[in-house]
């Protein structure tokens, strides 16, 4: 199935507002679709992520073009700078933790690539994706985000464990985590989403690793309507 048809289907199917994302994190610069050039100007990941959900705007960027620095560390762009390591953002000047240690402990237990093994980023709306994607990014509502468990339940069993603080959630979250550990992941979003990029309240973001996505959407489009069907009736 073409990208562009999975991304119509989740789209009608979940009715989504805005596109689901395509994240490709590349590991050689070899791998950059001819032609495509980086952003000239800094933008934070998460802002990325939104630009293609609603404008179809595709972004190339390596490091230098990520603002936020705790997202390009969380995407495996480079390790946190000091500040962040150490638990001092969010100890000192955000408030998060009650205490030094506990915030350096949150950011330990961060899911993301080895440091610098990620050269460069392309995010894109997934029915423009230049390159094949690793992560597929969808911030939706809570009706969406359990049918999208529901089909991973329905092939596979078991439980959906998700990772999350609250802190970080459309980098270290929905891409960080699925892009290393090849399980979907849902987070309850953060603050800093909602500061810079616009994700609402009641907005969950889930992270589906690429290989999943043909599966998921064809056990949506046979099974979603007859589950919201009963829930309904």
């Amino acid at each position: 199935m073409e990208y562009s048809e999975m991304s119509k289907k989740l789209v009608d199917i979940l009715k989504l507002n805005g596109k689901p994302v395509a994240v490709s994190l590349l590991t050689r610069k070899e791998d950059v679709p001819e032609g495509m050039e980086e952003i000239d100007e800094p933008v934070r990941y998460c802002q990325m992520l939104q630009n293609a959900r609603f404008n179809d705007t595709i972004t190339l960027a390596a490091e230098e073009q990520h603002s936020c620095k705790g997202g390009a560390a969380a995407i495996g762009l480079r390790d946190y700078p000091e500040n962040i390591s150490s638990g001092a953002l969010y100890y000192n000047k955000l408030g998060k933790e009650i205490s030094l240690g506990i915030a350096k402990r949150v950011v330990d237990n961060m899911p993301r690539p080895t440091p610098g093994s990620i050269v460069n980023t392309i995010v894109a709306p997934l029915d423009n994706t230049p390159t094949q994607p690793d992560v597929i990014v969808v911030m939706a509502n809570v009706l969406a985000a359990r049918r999208i468990v529901h089909a991973v339940i329905y092939r596979h069993g078991g439980r959906v464990n998700s990772n999350f603080a609250g802190i970080q959630s459309t980098c270290a979250d929905a891409t960080g985590s699925p892009y290393t550990t090849g399980e979907l992941n849902v987070s309850i979003g953060c603050d800093g989403a909602a500061k810079n990029a616009g994700l609402k309240d009641d907005e969950l973001v889930v992270g589906i690793p690429a290989e999943l996505l043909e599966d998921i959407v064809n056990i949506l489009d046979s099974k979603a309507q007859d589950w919201d069907d009963w829930m309904r009736q």
